[in-house]
């Protein structure tokens, strides 16, 4: 089976590769089971496996064996990882960013990556992502929402836009701008602990 080309970096062969990439190197301090980058980056298991295993090959990355499970973690020490780092975190970096920052915001149910990015990984343009357009479901404080924005900007190297709406809103649907998020690609966010 043919895996279609990576959208958001033409230096990486498939988005599954961008997101493992991105989930590993944004989060460099935390150790990933294979099950998860594969869940994460929306993959099979056996392709998560051979992406790591180049990875490992590289030394890229380092891997920690507990009994028969691998964990993988960014090699901070290896001469790429600045550089792999910048890549990812321009094209897939806000896929594995916002979630960790958003986890912990009150009265949040769901996020979604919005606007040219969500619509490049779709495929539907060509355009490159300059910002960021993040939607917040729920009943969310609007400052602590922006100290998480901030805190991805930083991250990311470039502006996020917050957007927010709450769940009757987004269920019903009836805003101009809900119908028009709606009617357009949307990434769903995992807020997962």
């Amino acid at each position: 089976m043919k895996v279609a080309a990576a959208k958001l970096s033409p230096l990486l062969k498939s988005d599954a590769q961008g997101l493992i990439l991105a989930e590993i190197f944004m989060n460099a301090d935390e150790l990933f089971s294979i099950s998860h980058l594969a869940e994460f980056a929306g993959t099979s298991l056996p392709t998560a496996m051979r992406e790591v295993d180049r990875l490992l090959d590289g030394q890229l990355v380092i891997q920690k064996t507990v009994g028969r499970a691998r964990f993988i973690q960014a090699n901070k020490k290896h001469l790429l990882f600045d550089s792999v780092s910048q890549i990812v975190a321009f094209s897939y970096g806000p896929a594995a960013v916002l979630p960790p920052l958003l986890l912990g915001l009150d009265g949040i149910e769901h996020a979604y990556l919005f606007g040219i990015w969500a619509a490049r990984l779709s495929r539907q343009t060509e355009a490159a992502p300059k910002e960021v357009d993040l939607l917040l479901i729920g009943n969310v404080s609007r400052i602590e929402a922006s100290r998480a924005a901030a805190r991805a900007e930083e991250l990311l190297g470039r502006e996020v836009n917050v957007q927010f709406a709450t769940s009757l809103e987004w269920e019903r649907g009836e805003s101009d701008f809900v119908r028009m998020i709606k009617a357009n690609p949307l990434v769903e966010l995992a807020l997962r602990p």
